[in-house]
């Protein structure tokens, strides 16, 4: 997480709530995260709705694009 580029929009949470958390200002609160394998497809989901591009996921394994499941 970069929390310069953190504007609090919110859309992390929305696209994947069971990965990101605000804090009561509505910022990402967090700076470093290890998700679990079964949520990194979220944590990429999440990130890319980031309108400022706050969030990096860094992965071991594959990127998961999730925009062509949301296409059909």
């Amino acid at each position: 997480m970069h929390p310069s580029l953190c504007m609090g929009s919110g859309a992390c949470r929305q696209f994947a709530s069971t990965v990101y958390q605000l804090d009561d200002e509505g910022y990402l609160d967090l700076q470093l995260l290890q998700v679990p394998p079964e949520l990194e497809g979220d944590a990429a989901y999440g990130a890319g709705a980031c309108p400022n591009g706050a969030i990096t996921v860094i992965s071991d394994g594959p990127a998961i694009d999730r925009s062509a499941e949301d296409q059909q």
